[in-house]
């Protein structure tokens, strides 16, 4: 099935949900590789599916563009394996009903079937009867965004959060980068947040601000003292009343600089590091989630820099077959990921699968997600692990 008819398909579920609900039924050879490891790959299923669910169902808790691209993701997994591998169970499409006069939350789905429910909101005000019925359900909660959660003992929670700053402190503390300046482009709670764990790991916070359009220009100049540097050399012109040819003097116990920020800006702050003296300092990034930029084939600004990301959105699926039409978003990942967690869970299998959102283990009732450490070298964006 090509781009066209799966969107084509996703437009007429979200129609039906609207609606009134509705229900349907209806290969990677050369991984990318790097020190021996798969970035995107299929898991090798044995099982026969003719053993798998014939049915399953998906709750919806909204209309927004993100979780539309989040269904996307899904259908066009559960299409590959139709095309492939002949598993086509039927789908059981329904938004869940908010209305707390309402008695029930959900109609005309079997609550005993597999359920997904796709959930993106903080707010999630139901009903007391809705939330016991959802409780009851069996399958898996996906959860974007830091969205709500649903206490429930035979919901799989697959939680897709901003990248996991505890990988970028930990390669960093490993490779004896402790002191750090570090810039936060988001909200107080995230900055503290980041500080408590970079301390927390043995590093040393030198000095942290936060990052708005009003100073980036001075970000780096402040925090490396350039500005006091030149303070001191304007000083002396002034006392022997001549210029005075000079270099500025740099921090020197700044050992990494850690951007938690937009592409766009890092793409602004690496360059300035460098012109204001600063290439020793390695450069750590934790893009922000909110950032609509794409990557680019060369990233020159942002050469030598370590950052997180999903495989899917820095492009590491050259051999795997997704039409490249469809565009590189996260929650796109996040919905054809927990369709290949459905299937790992149906089949009992215990592997790791090496997803579109990264690196996904399923143990003991807990799915665990690593996104993969990247890093720019001459431009171009090299993994180098989990």
């Amino acid at each position: 099935m090509n781009l066209y008819e799966i969107n084509k398909t996703i437009t007429y579920i979200f129609i039906c949900i609207l609606i009134t609900g509705c229900s349907i039924s209806n290969s990677v050879e050369k991984p990318y590789k790097f020190e021996e490891e798969s970035f995107i790959k299929k898991p090798n299923i044995n099982s026969k599916f003719n053993q798998y669910p014939r049915e399953f169902n998906i709750l919806i808790s909204d209309d927004s563009k993100l979780q539309k691209e989040i269904s996307l993701g899904l259908i066009a997994n559960y299409f590959y394996y139709k095309i492939n591998k002949d598993y086509a169970p039927k789908i059981n499409i329904k938004k869940i009903n908010y209305d707390k006069n309402n008695s029930k939350c959900f109609e005309g789905i079997n609550p005993s079937k597999f359920t997904f429910i796709v959930l993106t909101d903080k707010n999630f005000n139901i009903s007391s009867r809705c939330k016991s019925s959802l409780e009851k359900l069996n399958g898996i909660q996906i959860i974007a965004e830091d969205a709500y959660k649903i206490d429930a003992p035979k919901l799989y929670a697959f939680e897709v959060k901003e990248g996991d700053k505890e990988i970028i402190i930990n390669h960093a503390i490993l490779h004896n980068k402790t002191k750090a300046i570090i810039l936060d482009q988001n909200e107080d709670e995230h900055l503290y947040s980041l500080l408590m764990n970079w301390k927390k790991s043995g590093g040393k916070v030198l000095e942290s601000k936060k990052i708005n359009k009003k100073n980036i220009s001075e970000l780096i100049p402040e925090t490396l003292y350039i500005n006091e540097s030149n303070n001191r050399l304007n000083k002396i012109e002034n006392i022997i009343k001549a210029k005075v040819s000079s270099t500025p003097r740099t921090r020197q116990d700044a050992e990494v600089l850690v951007l938690s920020t937009k592409l766009d800006i890092a793409r602004s702050l690496k360059p300035s590091l460098e012109y204001n003296y600063g290439e020793r300092i390695s450069v750590y990034l934790i893009p922000s989630w909110n950032n609509k930029d794409t990557y680019e084939k060369k990233e020159l600004d942002l050469e030598g820099t370590i950052f997180i990301e999903m495989p899917w959105v820095v492009g590491l699926n050259q051999d795997f077959n997704i039409n490249e039409e469809v565009n590189r978003t996260r929650a796109f990942a996040i919905g054809y990921d927990a369709y290949e967690i459905f299937l790992l869970l149906s089949s009992k299998t215990k592997v790791d699968y090496f997803g579109l959102t990264g690196k996904i283990t399923v143990k003991q009732s807990k799915i665990n997600r690593k996104d993969i450490l990247i890093k720019v070298d001459e431009g171009k964006l090299v993994p180098i692990g989990y």
